[in-house]
């Protein structure tokens, strides 16, 4: 019995380095690095067919993500798809209807420092009930490219929760955002 603990602690110590070292080469060999915002709910993406992390703001009807391509799709393709995901999440749109009648207003929006792309880009939908908004922005990051952004569900009484026409003036987002590191 002793020889056994012994084996397992001598894997134990020699294993825990390598998993170590593989874990943090696969974080910097792809993907933007950032601090998750407090007051957030992480949400597992990957359950829905996307790749990275929605959060959702606590007592709020907003949040914010970063995503990255399936293989084979295209930034713009991967904003569309994400754009037809978030809107009936934060506007509570009703399920009978289909994804094809989702049309969105798209602005363009200045980039944040560090971003690449042409321009960062403003979704916008309403309709009789509610006004949603969802601001996309594009980094390239460690050899690879990923979406990232903010969403909200206007609220007269939440008046932090809505950016302005140039995507600014949302307190938490913009503390998200400068967190990223290459």
């Amino acid at each position: 019995m002793k020889q056994l603990l012994t084996i397992f602690v001598f894997l134990l110590v020699f294993s825990c380095p390598a998993f170590i070292q593989n874990a943090f080469a696969q974080n910097r060999s792809g993907g933007v690095i950032f601090k998750i915002p407090d007051d957030v709910f992480p949400m597992d993406w990957n359950k829905s067919g996307f790749k990275g992390i929605l959060m959702l703001r606590k007592d709020s009807p907003s949040g914010i993500f970063v995503g990255y391509p399936n293989e084979g799709e295209t930034i713009e393709a991967l904003k569309a798809r994400a754009a037809q995901f978030i809107l009936p999440v934060v506007a509570g749109r009703d399920k009978e209807k289909s994804e094809e009648e989702i049309k969105f207003q798209i602005t363009s929006i200045p980039n944040h420092k560090g971003d690449s792309g042409k321009s960062g880009q403003y979704y916008s939908y309403k309709n009789e009930k509610s006004e949603a908004q969802i601001l996309f922005y594009e980094r390239a990051a460690n050899g690879s490219t990923c979406i990232y952004g903010y969403f909200a569900l206007k609220n007269e009484s939440m008046k932090d929760i809505w950016a302005n026409d140039k995507g600014q003036g949302v307190k938490i987002f913009e503390k998200f955002w400068k967190t990223f590191k290459e």
